[in-house]
């Protein structure tokens, strides 16, 4: 039998414990730098495409950057929203419409905005939930690799698991 990495998952279920508790405050974070990397890149392949010079798309790209950061901090859920939107709208644009022009762009940017506002309606609680069973589910892991009866593990992951939706959604109650 393999030596257990103790020190390994005991952090992960602490991690395990404060994404399931916390996760939707740390995901504001990762959010603003994934949506400045978003407005970065399409400013860099815009900028590119118009001027056709990379010094200019680089210096427009960390403008781009830093109003994206800052722009999703400070609307964490909308540049979410703005993002799965837009990765959605893409995804069946690709998938079922033949063709460029401009009723293309047009189209995409229909879908984007609908897309973009189902998934803001939703969104609190789509991030508590995937938060709080993520981090229930990595700790239920954790204490299974430490030794613990499955269902032992299952019964504290589980109330892991509600008491820290409930902690990431009472406020949207």
């Amino acid at each position: 039998m393999p030596a257990i990495d103790v020190p390994a998952y005991i952090i992960a279920a602490v991690i395990g414990i404060i994404l399931s508790f916390w996760g939707v405050q740390f995901s504001r974070f990762i959010a603003s730098i994934v949506f400045g990397s978003f407005l970065a890149y399409l400013t860099f392949v815009e900028v590119y495409h118009t001027f056709h010079s990379y010094a200019l798309a680089i210096i427009f790209l960390f403008i781009a950057f830093g109003i994206g950061f800052a722009l999703g901090f400070l609307f964490f859920r909308a540049s979410l929203s703005i993002l799965f939107g837009y990765l959605l709208a893409r995804i069946i644009v690709d998938l079922f419409v033949v063709g460029k022009g401009i009723a293309l762009v047009v189209l995409l940017i229909i879908l984007t905005a609908i897309f973009a506002v189902l998934v803001y309606m939703l969104s609190k609680y789509i991030l508590a939930l995937v938060f709080a069973s993520s981090g229930a589910l990595l700790l239920f892991t954790s204490l299974v690799k430490l030794g613990l009866e499955y269902s032992v593990a299952g019964v504290i992951a589980l109330i892991v698991f509600v008491a820290g939706l409930y902690n990431q959604v009472k406020n949207v109650i």
